[in-house]
C-alpha cells in the first residue's frame, strides 16, 4: 500500500490545522470559515504553479516520452527540450509557465522545444495569449516552439485566440512533433 501521508499532504494538513486553531480561539463556525479560506488560498497557491516536467525517451520503452525526474535514464532528444505542462493555463500562472520555457528554449544547444499539452484541460485568453508571444520570443531566438497531444477544447480556444498571421504547430504526438524539428531523428518507429 502506498504511503499517502508526506508533501502531498502537507497542504491538507496546513488547512486543518487552520481550522482547528480557529475553533480553538475563536469557536466554531469561525473556525470551520478560516479552515474554508485557508484551504482555497492554498488550492490558488497549488494552481498557479503548475508542475512542468522534462521529458525525455525511456530506454525501455523507446517510444514512449517519460518525466526525466522520475526515470533518470530517460534521454533527451538532441537540440529539442520536450515539456508538459501538467495543469491548466491561466493568467495566474502563465508568466511562470513562460519563464520555465524561456529558460529551457535558451539552453545552449537548444533548437527546438516541444510542449506536451495532454494534461493542459483548459486555457483562458491571457494564457492563449502568453503562447503566441513566447512562440514569437523564441522564434527571434532561433529556437522552434512546436505542440504535441492538445485536447481540442484548447486546441479551439487557440485557434479562435490567434493572431492574424500566427498559427501554432501542433502534433497528434510528441513523437511527430519532435520528428518535425529539424535535427537528428529521435526514436525507432
Amino acid at each position: 500500500m502506498q504511503e499517502i501521508h508526506g508533501p502531498a499532504a502537507r497542504a491538507d494538513f496546513i488547512a486543518a490545522m487552520a481550522a482547528l486553531l480557529g475553533v480553538m480561539v475563536f469557536d466554531t463556525l469561525p473556525g470551520l470559515f478560516i479552515g474554508i479560506a485557508m484551504s482555497v488560498v492554498l488550492l490558488a497557491f497549488r494552481a498557479s504553479r503548475p508542475y512542468v516536467a522534462e521529458l525525455g525517451l525511456d530506454p525501455a520503452q523507446p517510444d514512449r516520452y517519460v518525466d526525466r525526474s522520475r526515470v533518470t535514464s530517460a534521454v533527451s532528444p538532441p537540440g529539442v527540450v520536450v515539456l508538459r505542462i501538467e495543469g491548466p493555463l491561466f493568467f495566474a500562472n502563465a508568466d511562470g509557465v513562460e519563464a520555465v520555457v524561456r529558460t529551457a528554449g535558451n539552453r545552449a544547444g537548444t533548437f527546438a522545444v516541444v510542449l506536451d499539452a495532454s494534461a493542459v484541460g483548459s486555457v483562458d485568453v491571457t494564457a492563449a495569449d502568453m503562447l503566441y508571444g513566447l512562440e514569437e520570443r523564441l522564434e527571434r531566438s532561433g529556437v522552434r516552439l512546436v505542440f504535441a497531444r492538445v485536447i481540442w477544447q484548447v486546441q479551439e480556444l487557440l485557434s479562435t485566440a490567434e493572431p492574424e498571421g500566427r498559427t501554432l504547430e501542433v502534433y497528434p504526438t510528441i513523437r511527430e512533433a519532435v520528428e518535425a524539428c529539424p535535427g537528428e531523428p529521435t526514436s525507432e518507429g
